[in-house]
């Protein structure tokens, strides 16, 4: 099965087989989108990327990509050591300067993907965290990620098999 999520602007699409299954409106980087991304601009990456897995506060009922559950000491790392990816730091004994504690966003990130955007040989400093997750309460827009309606992400939970892409283009052709 060949699924494909297209970002181009404000729209999104999930397509399937070459059929959309759904289009809806999306948030994206508060200050656009960039094919130069840097941590901390608050730009969406340009490209096509992998979905790597799911993650969320609950364990979803069906979901064929892997999933994490977020917990109490579940961080998205800015450190240099463990670049762009989980960590677990129990008790908050690790010091995690320009890291993300993933329980710091229970509306965002009840469900969430992550884009594969700088995660196979992360770059320091060319960004991280840029995952695709629910829509904040009152905007639309966020620090780089991808954002959707908690439905919308919830039925892409249900349907999303590895080796789905999305591609983020601005502006849109």
């Amino acid at each position: 099965m060949h699924q494909v999520l297209e970002v181009c602007g404000s729209r999104f699409r999930f397509i399937e087989n070459g059929s959309t299954v759904f289009e809806c409106r999306c948030g994206y980087g508060r200050n656009g989108f960039s094919s130069d991304k840097r941590e901390g601009d608050g730009k969406t990456p340009l490209g096509s990327f992998e979905i790597e897995s799911a993650f969320g506060f609950e364990t979803p009922v069906k979901c064929a990509l892997p999933f994490r559950k977020i917990g109490a000491d579940s961080w998205w790392s800015g450190e240099k050591e463990d670049y762009n990816s989980w960590v677990e730091n129990p008790g908050g004994k690790r010091s995690m300067p320009g890291s993300e504690h993933l329980a710091d966003y229970p509306t965002e990130y009840r469900f969430g993907f992550v884009i594969g955007y700088n995660t196979k040989s992360p770059e320091w400093g060319r960004g991280s965290a840029i995952f695709l997750h629910c829509k904040a309460a009152r905007k639309w827009s966020t620090s780089g990620c991808i954002s959707l309606p908690k439905a919308r992400i919830s039925e892409l939970l249900a349907r999303l098999l590895p080796g789905a892409i999305i591609k983020i283009a601005s502006p849109c052709k």
